[in-house]
C-alpha cells in the first residue's frame, strides 16, 4: 500500500456507504476523485468530507442507468481531467419480492443499474485506459448473492452474478493491457442500501417498516464503510480477482464453490416456503403493524454513521446528468 499511488480516480454511487468509504481512501493515498452519484447533495458531502482532511475530489451529478449520460461524463473526465487510473463502478439498487410478482420495470431498473451500468462502465474508461496505454484498474461491486441463491431476492441475485462473472472474463481479456479488474463481494456492510429497494408482495407499511429496520441494524452489525473502502484499496493495490470483505462472504464464496448442492439446499430450507408462511401469518395479523413500529423505534443506530432509510432530497433539479466543480 505504501508504494501504490491510486492518481485519479472514478468512483460511482459514492455519496453514501462502500462508493463513499472508497472514494475517501483512494483520497487518502494521493487520488483526484471523481465522486459521481445520482444524489447531488450527498455526492458534496463525500466532496466536503476528502476537501476537509486536504484531498482532491469532484462532485457529479450521474445516474448510472442513463447510459447517454454515462458516455458524457467518461468524456467530460477525459477531456477535463485526464484518463483515470481506478474506476470504481458501485452504484446499485435492491429489488425483492417473490420473483412472478416483481413488476417488469423494476426488473428492467436493477439490471440497468446493477448490471448493465458496471458493464457500460468498464466499457468506456477500460477503452480510455488501452488507448492510454498505461494501464489501470477496474472494480467492480457484487454481491454475496452472486453465490448465495436465496428466495425473494432473484432480481439482485441475477443482476450480481452477472456482475463477478462478467468481472472474471472482462480480468483475463484486459490483462495483456496491463488492466487489473476486481470483483469486490462484500457482505454485510453499514451502507444505506435499504433506502432505495422496492419489494414486491408486501404492503406500503410493512416495506416501510422494512426499511427503517434493515437499515438501523445493518448500522450496528455490518462493517464501516469507511473500512470496507480501506480493504477494496488495498485488493486495486494487490491486483486480486475477487474479494470478499467480511468473514460470512469469504466462508460463504468458499462453500459455495466446494459444496454448490449442500450450498442450494441449505439457503432453500432457511428461506422456503415453510417459514415464509409462518412469516406472513404474523406480519399479516392486524396488530403486527404496531408491534413492529414500535420495536423497529427502540431499535438502535450506530451513531457517527451516515444512515437513511428514505432517501435525502437530491439537491439538484431533475436531468440526466449535472457537472459542478465547486
Amino acid at each position: 500500500m505504501t508504494d501504490f499511488y491510486p492518481g485519479l480516480a472514478v468512483v460511482t454511487g459514492a455519496g453514501s456507504g462502500i462508493g463513499r468509504g472508497t472514494a475517501k481512501a483512494l483520497a487518502e493515498l494521493g487520488a483526484e476523485v471523481m465522486v459521481a452519484d445520482i444524489n447531488f447533495a450527498t455526492a458534496k458531502e463525500t466532496v466536503a468530507l476528502i476537501r476537509s482532511a486536504g484531498g482532491v475530489a469532484y462532485p457529479y451529478a450521474l445516474d448510472v442507468a442513463d447510459t447517454d449520460a454515462l458516455e458524457t461524463f467518461g468524456a467530460y473526465v477525459r477531456d477535463n481531467h485526464g484518463v483515470p487510473d481506478v474506476v470504481v463502478n458501485n452504484a446499485g439498487i435492491v429489488v425483492g419480492g417473490a420473483f412472478l410478482d416483481v413488476p417488469l420495470d423494476d426488473l428492467r431498473r436493477i439490471i440497468d443499474i446493477n448490471l448493465m451500468a458496471m458493464v457500460h462502465g468498464c466499457r468506456i474508461f477500460g477503452a480510455q485506459m488501452v488507448a492510454r496505454g498505461a494501464g489501470g484498474h477496474l472494480v467492480n461491486v457484487s454481491s454475496m448473492a452472486a453465490f448465495a441463491p436465496v428466495r425473494f431476492v432473484t432480481p439482485y441475485s441475477i443482476s450480481k452474478a452477472a456482475v463477478k462473472h462478467f468481472s472474471e472474463t472482462l480480468r483475463a481479456e484486459l490483462a495483456g493491457q496491463n488492466i487489473g479488474v476486481t470483483v469486490v463481494c462484500p457482505g454485510l456492510i453499514a451502507t444505506n442500501l435499504a433506502a432505495t429497494a422496492s419489494v414486491s408482495s408486501v404492503t406500503a407499511d410493512q416495506i416501510d417498516i422494512g426499511k427503517q429496520g434493515v437499515a438501523k441494524g445493518m448500522s450496528v452489525l455490518g462493517m464501516h464503510p469507511d473500512k470496507a473502502g480501506h480493504k477494496i484499496v488495498a485488493a486495486i493495490a494487490a491486483n486480486e480477482a475477487v474479494k470478499t470483505l467480511r468473514p460470512e462472504a469469504w466462508l460463504g464464496y468458499r462453500i459455495a464453490r466446494a459444496l454448490p448442492r449442500t450450498t442450494r439446499t441449505a439457503l432453500r430450507i432457511v428461506s422456503g416456503p415453510e417459514l415464509e408462511r409462518v412469516a406472513r401469518v404474523v406480519i399479516d395479523h392486524p396488530a403486527a403493524i404496531d408491534f413492529a413500529k414500535r420495536a423497529v423505534d427502540r431499535m438502535p443506530r450506530r451513531r457517527g454513521l451516515q444512515t437513511y432509510w428514505v432517501p435525502p432530497d437530491s439537491g439538484v433539479a431533475p436531468q440526466p446528468m449535472k457537472i459542478v466543480e465547486s
